[in-house]
Protein backbone atom coordinates (compact mmCIF):
# COMPACT_ATOMS: atom_id res chain seq x y z
CA UNK A 1 0.00 0.00 0.00
CA UNK A 2 2.47 2.43 0.72
CA UNK A 3 4.02 2.08 -2.94
CA UNK A 4 0.20 2.60 -3.84
CA UNK A 5 0.00 5.63 -1.98
CA UNK A 6 3.80 7.85 -3.12
CA UNK A 7 1.72 9.63 -6.13
CA UNK A 8 -0.12 12.89 -4.97
CA UNK A 9 -3.06 12.18 -7.37
CA UNK A 10 -4.29 10.53 -10.35
CA UNK A 11 -5.42 12.38 -13.55
CA UNK A 12 -7.51 10.28 -15.98
CA UNK A 13 -6.89 12.09 -19.37
CA UNK A 14 -9.74 10.92 -21.60
CA UNK A 15 -10.79 12.75 -24.14
CA UNK A 16 -13.59 10.04 -25.07
CA UNK A 17 -15.71 10.60 -22.04
CA UNK A 18 -17.99 13.25 -23.04
CA UNK A 19 -21.55 14.23 -21.93
CA UNK A 20 -22.85 11.88 -23.79
CA UNK A 21 -20.54 8.63 -22.48
CA UNK A 22 -22.29 5.78 -21.06
CA UNK A 23 -22.49 1.97 -21.36
CA UNK A 24 -18.16 0.21 -21.23
CA UNK A 25 -16.43 3.46 -21.63
CA UNK A 26 -18.40 5.54 -18.99
CA UNK A 27 -18.48 1.96 -16.54
CA UNK A 28 -15.05 1.91 -16.50
CA UNK A 29 -14.19 5.00 -15.69
CA UNK A 30 -16.51 5.36 -13.42
CA UNK A 31 -15.28 1.59 -11.41
CA UNK A 32 -11.53 3.18 -11.29
CA UNK A 33 -12.39 6.77 -9.93
CA UNK A 34 -14.76 4.71 -7.60
CA UNK A 35 -11.77 2.12 -6.61
CA UNK A 36 -9.17 5.26 -6.36
CA UNK A 37 -11.46 7.38 -4.69
CA UNK A 38 -11.81 4.16 -2.05
CA UNK A 39 -8.57 4.32 -1.41
CA UNK A 40 -8.13 7.55 -0.12
CA UNK A 41 -6.29 9.40 -3.71
CA UNK A 42 -6.95 12.52 -5.20
CA UNK A 43 -8.68 11.89 -8.55
CA UNK A 44 -9.34 14.49 -11.08
CA UNK A 45 -10.77 14.07 -14.65
CA UNK A 46 -9.63 15.72 -17.21
CA UNK A 47 -12.65 14.99 -20.04
CA UNK A 48 -13.64 16.41 -23.85
CA UNK A 49 -14.83 20.15 -23.45
CA UNK A 50 -18.58 18.72 -23.93
CA UNK A 51 -17.92 17.37 -20.26
CA UNK A 52 -19.92 14.99 -18.49
CA UNK A 53 -22.45 15.95 -15.91
CA UNK A 54 -20.81 16.22 -12.42
CA UNK A 55 -23.67 13.82 -10.89
CA UNK A 56 -22.15 10.90 -13.15
CA UNK A 57 -19.05 11.50 -10.80
CA UNK A 58 -19.92 13.11 -7.96
CA UNK A 59 -17.06 14.88 -5.56
CA UNK A 60 -14.34 14.52 -8.39
CA UNK A 61 -12.93 17.88 -9.89
CA UNK A 62 -14.23 17.37 -13.86
CA UNK A 63 -11.76 19.57 -15.69
CA UNK A 64 -13.07 20.33 -19.20
CA UNK A 65 -9.83 20.19 -21.73
CA UNK A 66 -9.70 17.97 -24.90
CA UNK A 67 -11.28 19.49 -28.35
CA UNK A 68 -11.69 16.20 -30.28
CA UNK A 69 -12.60 12.68 -29.61
CA UNK A 70 -9.77 10.46 -30.19
CA UNK A 71 -12.10 8.36 -33.08
CA UNK A 72 -13.01 11.91 -34.91
CA UNK A 73 -12.36 12.13 -38.73
CA UNK A 74 -11.24 15.41 -39.25
CA UNK A 75 -10.36 15.08 -42.45
CA UNK A 76 -11.62 11.58 -44.53
CA UNK A 77 -9.42 13.07 -47.52
CA UNK A 78 -8.57 9.62 -49.77
CA UNK A 79 -5.65 10.29 -50.10
CA UNK A 80 -4.62 12.64 -47.28
CA UNK A 81 -6.75 11.75 -44.34
CA UNK A 82 -4.46 9.48 -42.47
CA UNK A 83 -1.83 11.85 -43.19
CA UNK A 84 -3.74 14.94 -41.76
CA UNK A 85 -5.83 12.84 -38.85
CA UNK A 86 -2.28 12.52 -37.10
CA UNK A 87 -1.42 16.14 -37.86
CA UNK A 88 -4.51 17.56 -36.37
CA UNK A 89 -5.33 15.40 -33.23
CA UNK A 90 -1.16 15.69 -32.55
CA UNK A 91 -1.39 19.01 -32.56
CA UNK A 92 -4.63 19.54 -30.93
CA UNK A 93 -4.10 17.15 -28.17
CA UNK A 94 -0.87 19.13 -27.45
CA UNK A 95 -2.49 22.54 -27.57
CA UNK A 96 -4.72 20.92 -24.97
CA UNK A 97 -2.79 19.70 -22.45
CA UNK A 98 -0.40 22.60 -22.26
CA UNK A 99 -3.31 24.78 -21.59
CA UNK A 100 -3.46 23.02 -18.38
CA UNK A 101 -1.75 24.24 -15.19
CA UNK A 102 0.95 22.10 -15.11
CA UNK A 103 1.16 21.85 -11.15
CA UNK A 104 -1.90 19.80 -11.45
CA UNK A 105 0.15 16.89 -13.25
CA UNK A 106 3.29 17.60 -10.66
CA UNK A 107 4.04 14.08 -9.07
CA UNK A 108 1.21 12.13 -10.46
CA UNK A 109 -0.26 9.39 -12.30
CA UNK A 110 -1.78 10.36 -15.75
CA UNK A 111 -3.76 7.91 -17.38
CA UNK A 112 -4.80 8.35 -20.78
CA UNK A 113 -6.73 5.45 -21.10
CA UNK A 114 -7.61 4.89 -24.80
CA UNK A 115 -5.95 7.06 -27.44
CA UNK A 116 -4.69 6.05 -30.88
CA UNK A 117 -1.22 5.49 -31.08
CA UNK A 118 -0.37 8.14 -33.71
CA UNK A 119 -1.41 10.62 -31.02
CA UNK A 120 1.30 9.63 -28.46
CA UNK A 121 3.34 12.69 -30.09
CA UNK A 122 0.86 15.09 -28.66
CA UNK A 123 1.83 13.28 -25.29
CA UNK A 124 5.38 13.60 -25.82
CA UNK A 125 5.47 16.97 -26.95
CA UNK A 126 3.59 17.98 -24.04
CA UNK A 127 5.76 16.44 -21.83
CA UNK A 128 8.90 17.48 -23.31
CA UNK A 129 8.08 20.79 -22.87
CA UNK A 130 7.19 20.16 -18.71
CA UNK A 131 10.30 20.27 -16.69
CA UNK A 132 11.73 16.99 -16.17
CA UNK A 133 10.94 17.48 -11.93
CA UNK A 134 7.12 17.97 -13.10
CA UNK A 135 6.38 15.03 -15.39
CA UNK A 136 3.93 13.21 -14.08
CA UNK A 137 4.41 9.25 -14.42
CA UNK A 138 2.29 8.88 -17.64
CA UNK A 139 0.35 5.79 -18.84
CA UNK A 140 -1.26 5.44 -22.01
CA UNK A 141 -3.33 2.47 -23.31
CA UNK A 142 -3.20 2.20 -27.23
CA UNK A 143 -6.12 1.49 -29.51
CA UNK A 144 -4.82 -0.76 -32.18
CA UNK A 145 -4.55 0.86 -35.93
CA UNK A 146 -7.63 -0.05 -38.33
CA UNK A 147 -5.28 -2.54 -39.86
CA UNK A 148 -1.60 -3.28 -39.06
CA UNK A 149 -0.49 -1.61 -43.23
CA UNK A 150 2.59 -0.60 -43.57
CA UNK A 151 1.74 3.10 -43.34
CA UNK A 152 0.13 2.49 -40.05
CA UNK A 153 2.92 0.74 -38.97
CA UNK A 154 5.66 3.03 -40.40
CA UNK A 155 3.95 6.17 -38.25
CA UNK A 156 3.94 4.49 -34.81
CA UNK A 157 7.69 3.62 -35.48
CA UNK A 158 8.58 6.89 -36.40
CA UNK A 159 6.85 8.61 -33.43
CA UNK A 160 8.40 5.83 -31.04
CA UNK A 161 11.41 5.73 -32.30
CA UNK A 162 11.69 9.79 -32.01
CA UNK A 163 10.74 9.73 -28.79
CA UNK A 164 13.66 10.99 -26.21
CA UNK A 165 15.17 8.16 -24.42
CA UNK A 166 14.28 10.55 -20.57
CA UNK A 167 10.65 10.39 -21.90
CA UNK A 168 10.43 6.50 -22.44
CA UNK A 169 11.37 6.07 -18.39
CA UNK A 170 8.11 7.87 -17.61
CA UNK A 171 5.93 6.50 -20.03
CA UNK A 172 4.01 2.93 -20.08
CA UNK A 173 2.32 1.91 -22.79
CA UNK A 174 -0.57 -0.43 -22.36
CA UNK A 175 -3.46 -2.32 -24.93
CA UNK A 176 -6.67 -4.30 -23.81
CA UNK A 177 -5.27 -7.96 -25.30
CA UNK A 178 -2.34 -10.05 -25.47
CA UNK A 179 -3.54 -10.33 -29.39
CA UNK A 180 -3.01 -6.66 -29.72
CA UNK A 181 0.32 -6.43 -27.81
CA UNK A 182 1.47 -9.36 -29.87
CA UNK A 183 0.81 -7.34 -32.94
CA UNK A 184 2.20 -3.51 -31.86
CA UNK A 185 5.53 -5.87 -30.62
CA UNK A 186 5.58 -7.64 -34.85
CA UNK A 187 4.70 -4.42 -36.51
CA UNK A 188 6.31 -1.25 -34.95
CA UNK A 189 8.68 -3.06 -32.17
CA UNK A 190 6.58 -1.03 -29.69
CA UNK A 191 6.35 -3.24 -26.45
CA UNK A 192 2.69 -2.70 -24.43
CA UNK A 193 2.08 -4.76 -21.79
CA UNK A 194 -2.39 -5.43 -20.92
CA UNK A 195 -4.10 -4.18 -18.49
CA UNK A 196 -7.02 -6.17 -17.13
CA UNK A 197 -10.52 -5.37 -17.55
CA UNK A 198 -11.72 -2.83 -14.78
CA UNK A 199 -14.24 -4.33 -13.36
CA UNK A 200 -15.31 -3.41 -9.66
CA UNK A 201 -15.46 -5.97 -7.46
CA UNK A 202 -19.28 -6.48 -6.91
CA UNK A 203 -19.23 -7.29 -10.45
CA UNK A 204 -16.93 -9.84 -10.41
CA UNK A 205 -18.41 -11.13 -7.75
CA UNK A 206 -22.39 -10.75 -9.50
CA UNK A 207 -24.08 -14.21 -9.58
CA UNK A 208 -27.60 -14.54 -11.67
CA UNK A 209 -30.21 -14.54 -8.42
CA UNK A 210 -31.58 -17.50 -10.32
CA UNK A 211 -30.57 -20.02 -12.79
CA UNK A 212 -32.69 -20.67 -16.24
CA UNK A 213 -34.61 -24.40 -16.38
CA UNK A 214 -32.73 -26.58 -18.18
CA UNK A 215 -35.80 -27.29 -20.47
CA UNK A 216 -35.89 -23.50 -21.37
CA UNK A 217 -35.70 -22.29 -24.58
CA UNK A 218 -32.61 -21.16 -25.69
CA UNK A 219 -32.32 -17.14 -25.41
CA UNK A 220 -29.86 -15.16 -28.13
CA UNK A 221 -29.00 -11.25 -26.78
CA UNK A 222 -27.80 -8.75 -29.34
CA UNK A 223 -27.15 -5.90 -26.56
CA UNK A 224 -24.59 -3.31 -26.57
CA UNK A 225 -25.56 -0.69 -29.34
CA UNK A 226 -27.11 -0.44 -32.46
CA UNK A 227 -24.40 0.70 -34.75
CA UNK A 228 -23.89 -1.28 -37.76
CA UNK A 229 -20.41 -2.44 -37.84
CA UNK A 230 -22.12 -4.48 -34.81
CA UNK A 231 -24.38 -6.47 -36.91
CA UNK A 232 -27.27 -4.76 -36.49
CA UNK A 233 -27.89 -5.00 -40.42
CA UNK A 234 -28.27 -8.59 -40.11
CA UNK A 235 -30.09 -8.87 -36.84
CA UNK A 236 -33.80 -8.33 -38.64
CA UNK A 237 -33.23 -11.07 -40.95
CA UNK A 238 -32.20 -13.33 -38.27
CA UNK A 239 -34.83 -13.15 -36.11
CA UNK A 240 -37.10 -13.78 -38.96
CA UNK A 241 -35.38 -16.64 -40.11
CA UNK A 242 -35.25 -18.49 -36.52
CA UNK A 243 -38.91 -17.58 -36.11
CA UNK A 244 -40.11 -21.67 -35.79
CA UNK A 245 -36.46 -22.55 -34.15
CA UNK A 246 -37.96 -22.34 -30.81
CA UNK A 247 -35.52 -19.78 -30.25
CA UNK A 248 -36.00 -17.05 -28.45
CA UNK A 249 -34.29 -13.50 -28.92
CA UNK A 250 -33.70 -10.58 -26.20
CA UNK A 251 -32.39 -7.13 -28.22
CA UNK A 252 -31.36 -3.76 -27.23
CA UNK A 253 -32.15 -1.22 -28.99
CA UNK A 254 -29.52 1.20 -28.10
CA UNK A 255 -29.46 4.76 -29.25
CA UNK A 256 -26.31 6.40 -29.90
CA UNK A 257 -24.91 9.79 -31.16
CA UNK A 258 -23.25 8.24 -33.63
CA UNK A 259 -25.67 5.55 -34.63
CA UNK A 260 -28.83 8.31 -34.97
CA UNK A 261 -32.02 6.37 -35.70
CA UNK A 262 -30.50 3.40 -36.83
CA UNK A 263 -31.75 1.46 -33.03
CA UNK A 264 -34.98 2.12 -35.38
CA UNK A 265 -34.21 -0.87 -37.24
CA UNK A 266 -34.09 -2.87 -34.25
CA UNK A 267 -36.95 -1.69 -31.80
CA UNK A 268 -39.17 -2.37 -35.30
CA UNK A 269 -38.96 -6.24 -33.98
CA UNK A 270 -40.80 -5.67 -30.64
CA UNK A 271 -44.32 -7.31 -30.92
CA UNK A 272 -42.83 -11.19 -32.66
CA UNK A 273 -43.61 -13.56 -30.11
CA UNK A 274 -40.01 -14.96 -29.66
CA UNK A 275 -38.64 -11.79 -29.34
CA UNK A 276 -38.19 -9.34 -26.43
CA UNK A 277 -36.96 -5.77 -27.13
CA UNK A 278 -35.81 -3.37 -24.85
CA UNK A 279 -34.97 0.62 -25.62
CA UNK A 280 -32.53 2.16 -24.55
CA UNK A 281 -30.08 1.84 -21.24
CA UNK A 282 -30.56 -1.48 -18.59
CA UNK A 283 -29.77 -1.37 -15.11
CA UNK A 284 -26.64 -3.05 -13.96
CA UNK A 285 -28.31 -5.93 -12.91
CA UNK A 286 -30.70 -6.67 -15.62
CA UNK A 287 -27.97 -6.29 -18.24
CA UNK A 288 -25.81 -8.56 -16.54
CA UNK A 289 -28.89 -11.20 -16.35
CA UNK A 290 -29.90 -10.86 -19.69
CA UNK A 291 -26.15 -11.30 -21.04
CA UNK A 292 -26.11 -14.45 -18.13
CA UNK A 293 -28.96 -15.90 -19.16
CA UNK A 294 -28.58 -16.00 -22.91
CA UNK A 295 -26.05 -16.96 -25.99
CA UNK A 296 -24.42 -13.46 -26.90
CA UNK A 297 -24.74 -12.73 -30.35
CA UNK A 298 -21.35 -10.85 -31.31
CA UNK A 299 -21.79 -10.62 -35.03
CA UNK A 300 -19.30 -8.13 -35.61
CA UNK A 301 -17.83 -7.17 -38.63
CA UNK A 302 -14.64 -8.95 -39.25
CA UNK A 303 -13.01 -5.87 -40.54
CA UNK A 304 -13.68 -3.49 -38.02
CA UNK A 305 -13.18 -5.83 -35.22
CA UNK A 306 -10.17 -7.53 -36.86
CA UNK A 307 -7.77 -6.16 -33.56
CA UNK A 308 -10.89 -4.44 -31.41
CA UNK A 309 -12.09 -5.57 -28.68
CA UNK A 310 -15.35 -5.86 -26.79
CA UNK A 311 -17.04 -4.77 -24.02
CA UNK A 312 -19.97 -7.08 -24.16
CA UNK A 313 -17.67 -10.04 -24.88
CA UNK A 314 -15.70 -9.38 -21.48
CA UNK A 315 -18.86 -9.39 -19.71
CA UNK A 316 -19.78 -12.57 -21.23
CA UNK A 317 -16.88 -14.36 -20.35
CA UNK A 318 -17.13 -12.89 -16.69
CA UNK A 319 -20.58 -14.12 -16.83
CA UNK A 320 -20.11 -17.40 -17.82
CA UNK A 321 -22.50 -16.94 -21.19
CA UNK A 322 -21.53 -18.53 -24.65
CA UNK A 323 -21.02 -16.11 -27.47
CA UNK A 324 -21.17 -16.25 -31.34
CA UNK A 325 -18.49 -14.58 -32.98
CA UNK A 326 -17.87 -13.44 -36.00
CA UNK A 327 -14.54 -15.17 -37.64
CA UNK A 328 -11.58 -12.99 -38.93
CA UNK A 329 -11.88 -11.15 -35.57
CA UNK A 330 -9.05 -11.58 -32.69
CA UNK A 331 -12.55 -12.62 -30.62
CA UNK A 332 -12.83 -15.12 -32.12
CA UNK A 333 -9.23 -16.62 -31.97
CA UNK A 334 -9.49 -16.22 -28.30
CA UNK A 335 -12.98 -18.22 -28.24
CA UNK A 336 -11.25 -20.82 -30.77
CA UNK A 337 -8.24 -21.49 -27.89
CA UNK A 338 -10.81 -20.92 -25.03
CA UNK A 339 -13.75 -23.00 -26.13
CA UNK A 340 -16.56 -20.89 -24.60
CA UNK A 341 -18.72 -20.24 -27.88
CA UNK A 342 -18.87 -20.97 -31.51
CA UNK A 343 -17.72 -18.91 -34.72
CA UNK A 344 -19.63 -17.27 -37.20
CA UNK A 345 -18.17 -17.89 -40.71
CA UNK A 346 -19.64 -15.44 -42.68
CA UNK A 347 -20.87 -12.34 -41.74
CA UNK A 348 -24.24 -12.71 -43.36
CA UNK A 349 -27.61 -13.43 -42.14
CA UNK A 350 -27.49 -17.17 -43.12
CA UNK A 351 -24.04 -17.85 -41.53
CA UNK A 352 -25.84 -16.68 -38.28
CA UNK A 353 -28.76 -18.71 -38.50
CA UNK A 354 -26.53 -21.83 -38.73
CA UNK A 355 -24.30 -20.89 -35.77
CA UNK A 356 -27.88 -20.19 -34.01
CA UNK A 357 -28.93 -23.87 -34.82
CA UNK A 358 -25.85 -25.39 -33.85
CA UNK A 359 -25.36 -23.96 -30.46
CA UNK A 360 -29.09 -24.97 -30.05
CA UNK A 361 -27.68 -28.56 -30.30
CA UNK A 362 -24.39 -27.99 -28.11
CA UNK A 363 -26.07 -26.21 -25.56
CA UNK A 364 -25.22 -28.07 -22.35
CA UNK A 365 -21.80 -28.12 -23.30
CA UNK A 366 -21.18 -24.77 -24.38
CA UNK A 367 -22.55 -23.51 -21.01
CA UNK A 368 -20.19 -25.46 -19.09
CA UNK A 369 -16.96 -24.40 -21.21
CA UNK A 370 -18.16 -20.62 -20.99
CA UNK A 371 -18.60 -21.54 -16.64
CA UNK A 372 -14.99 -22.65 -16.50
CA UNK A 373 -13.39 -20.15 -18.93
CA UNK A 374 -15.33 -17.67 -16.40
CA UNK A 375 -13.95 -18.30 -13.42
CA UNK A 376 -10.42 -17.79 -14.63
CA UNK A 377 -11.28 -14.62 -16.16
CA UNK A 378 -12.94 -13.68 -12.74
CA UNK A 379 -9.39 -14.30 -11.10
CA UNK A 380 -7.40 -12.09 -12.96
CA UNK A 381 -9.32 -8.99 -14.20
CA UNK A 382 -10.72 -6.32 -12.07
CA UNK A 383 -10.20 -2.61 -11.39
CA UNK A 384 -7.61 -3.68 -8.14
CA UNK A 385 -5.21 -5.38 -10.42
CA UNK A 386 -5.64 -2.73 -13.87
CA UNK A 387 -4.03 -0.33 -11.43
CA UNK A 388 -1.47 -2.32 -9.79
CA UNK A 389 -0.68 -3.22 -13.63
CA UNK A 390 -0.31 0.58 -14.08
CA UNK A 391 1.51 1.10 -10.67
CA UNK A 392 3.83 -1.44 -11.03
CA UNK A 393 4.95 -0.35 -14.36
CA UNK A 394 6.54 2.66 -12.66
CA UNK A 395 8.19 0.84 -9.78
CA UNK A 396 11.43 0.92 -10.73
Amino acid sequence: MDNERRFKAWNIADPALNREANGHHYWEAKSLVDELRSRGETVRLFSHRDAPAAEQFPGVEIIPTFSLHPLSNVSNDPVWSLFENFIIHARALHGDLVARDRSLFHNSVTLFPTLRGTQLLGIFRWLTDVPQEMRPKTAVCLRPPPDWSDRYARLHKIVWNNCPPALREEIALFCRTPQVAAQFKKHTGIHTRVLPVPLPADALEWRPSSAQPLNAPMVVSFVGGARPERGRELVADVVEQCSASGVRFFIQAKYESIAGTEADALSSLAGRPHVRVQEGALERDDYYRAIADSVVLLAYDPVAYRWRDSGVYREALMLGAPVLVSAGTSIAEEVKRYGNGLIIEDFTAPAIVDCIERAQRELPALRAAAARVAEEFRRTQGVARYISTILEAFRH
